[in-house]
This record gives C-alpha cells, sequence and structure tokens, in this order.
C-alpha cells in the first residue's frame, strides 16, 4: 500500500490522535490551531476523513473541521479542511464499504498539497485511535501518520484507565517508526483524585514520552468563557510545539 501511496510535499506540524473516541482530540486539535494564530504562525486545521456527519442542504457536513475553523478563525472551505466526509458513525474503513464508497487518499494528497503551499503549520487530526481502518482494513490511522512523516500528540483522559490506553497507544507509535512528542492529559479534574495525581508520572515511566499538559475541565466548553479558559490553557503547548519543532 505504501509504494502506491500519492505523493506528498514535505510536511510542517504535527498530529494529533487519541487513545480512544470522545477523548476531546478536535478541542486540542482546534485549540492548538487557534493558539498558534494568535501568536502569529500561519496555522491551519486539517481533519482527512470523518464519518457520522450529518447532512445539510444535500451535503454531509464533517462538523470537526466546521468547528475548528469557527474556533481558529478559518475560512477555508469545509471540503478542503475535511476532504472526505462519510455519514455513518462508523470507523471510516468500514462506514465507506457500507456506503459502497472508497476513501480516496488522492483527493486527502490534493488537500495536503493546497494547504502546505499557503499555511507554514498543519495541525492534522486523526479518527479515532491508531488502530482505525481508514481504507478496508489495510490502511489504518498508523499508516496515515507515517504517510504524512508527522510528529505525533497522543490526547488521553486522565482518569482510572487512562495509564494502559495511553501507554499502548505510545508504544504503538514508537513500533511503527513515528515520533513521539508527547501526551496531553485532557479534562483533569480542579480537585484530582490518587489516580490523576499519579497516572502522569507512571505514563512518563511508562513510555518515556512527557507529559505535555493536563488540559483542564471545563464546564461549558460552549460558552465564550469557557473557550477563552480553554485557549488560555492551551496555549503553553502550542509555545511548547513551535520550540520542539522549529
Amino acid at each position: 500500500m505504501r509504494r502506491s501511496l500519492p505523493e506528498l510535499p514535505p510536511l510542517r506540524g504535527v498530529f494529533i490522535t487519541g487513545t480512544d473516541t470522545d477523548v476531546g482530540k478536535t478541542w486540542v486539535a482546534a485549540g492548538l490551531t487557534a493558539a498558534l494564530r494568535q501568536q502569529g504562525v500561519a496555522a491551519v486545521y486539517f481533519k482527512p476523513v470523518q464519518s457520522g456527519c450529518p447532512q445539510e442542504g444535500g451535503r454531509l457536513i464533517p462538523t470537526d473541521a466546521n468547528f475548528a475553523r469557527t474556533l481558529a478563525g478559518l475560512t477555508e472551505p469545509l471540503e478542503v479542511l475535511t476532504p472526505i466526509a462519510l455519514r455513518l458513525p462508523l470507523a471510516p474503513g468500514v462506514a465507506a464499504a457500507q456506503a459502497g464508497v472508497a476513501v480516496d487518499l488522492g483527493r486527502i494528497a490534493a488537500s495536503l498539497r493546497d494547504l502546505a503551499a499557503r499555511y507554514e503549520f498543519l495541525v492534522v487530526e486523526g479518527a479515532g485511535g491508531l488502530y482505525v481502518p481508514l481504507v478496508g482494513t489495510h490502511f489504518l490511522v498508523l499508516d496515515l501518520i507515517r504517510w504524512l512523516g508527522l510528529p505525533l500528540v497522543v490526547v488521553a483522559k486522565s482518569g482510572l484507565g487512562t495509564i494502559n490506553h495511553t501507554v499502548l497507544t505510545v508504544k504503538a507509535a514508537l513500533a511503527g517508526g513515528i515520533e513521539v512528542i508527547g501526551v496531553i492529559l485532557n479534562r483533569y479534574p480542579d480537585n484530582p483524585g490518587l489516580a490523576e495525581e499519579t497516572n502522569p508520572g507512571v505514563i512518563e515511566a511508562l513510555t518515556g514520552a512527557p507529559v505535555l499538559a493536563k488540559l483542564p475541565e471545563v464546564p461549558d466548553l460552549t460558552s465564550p468563557a469557557g473557550r477563552e479558559v480553554f485557549l488560555a490553557a492551551v496555549k503553553p503547548i502550542a509555545e511548547q510545539l513551535l520550540g520542539v519543532l522549529r
């Protein structure tokens, strides 16, 4: 499969994956894009494929890209930010097969070439975790990251159960030859329990990857005040990434 992949220019940026679905990686990816742009970096959000897209006006709407476009103040068409939109809320490879279509890597490459020519930093969000299939069952998110050649940031939950999921994700990425910048523990409570307090150190000891941040649990992320709190928490991570990836 790798031999037939469309050619891409060298990309500068970061890939955001999660240990599972619903860990908040869209918020992190969109927030990082917004924070980088606030610092004067020509950054753009990109999600190659999203499943579970609602239909509006006769077309499927990639809601993650729509959210990121609003939060980061982007003007790109949604079909550029997410070139593959699928209706069924399944793994993209499965959703595409059920719809009788193929995930066209050529369309993804065309969007990437376009964005890379006009932006200096790409924040790319995956679908689910590393072993989520994108094309059939032979091209996974893991393969997508290797194709793009971007370093990885893993978004994980903060509480009980995160050690196993996070360590497995980091080790799978490293075994696949992917550079792992670090881990972001999301929705970290104001009053952490013993699990939340001890998880970061254990994750770092078992993976060798640093915990970049413990993002706070914001009660109402949809409010202007909630978004302001979240973006303030994300700003130091953006600064770290710029320092590491210069």
